[in-house]
């Protein structure tokens, strides 16, 4: 995962210091596109197990790296997520679980 994937680029990263690991790969992600996939959170009734497939109609867009029962009935978890998939979007989740795709931080 390279800053931008994860957000991070406003707090993290320095186009003016010297260099560094990758820096090249960032700076024209940074000066030239967006990422095809981005940090993103997920909000659904239960659970999800991490590594767990997300699809968008037939399409795979993402998968969860981590997973939290918050309250019952409602679980949270993170997930690698292509753009396809904007904030919003309800993504299917291994099978026949649906989850919400949410803007971080979680509210």
């Amino acid at each position: 995962m390279i800053p931008q994937e994860a957000g991070l680029n406003e707090r993290a990263v320095s186009f003016t210091k010297g260099c560094y690991v990758g820096q090249e790969t960032v700076a024209r992600l940074f000066y030239r596109g967006k990422p095809n996939r981005e940090l993103r959170g997920l909000s659904s009734a239960e659970p999800l197990p991490v590594g767990t497939e997300l699809k968008l109609e037939e399409r795979v867009v993402g998968t969860v790296t981590s997973s939290a029962m918050v309250a019952a009935p409602r679980a949270i978890a993170l997930a690698i997520v292509r753009r396809e998939a904007p904030v919003g979007t309800t993504v299917r989740a291994g099978g026949e679980r649906e989850a919400v795709v949410v803007q971080l931080p979680f509210a």
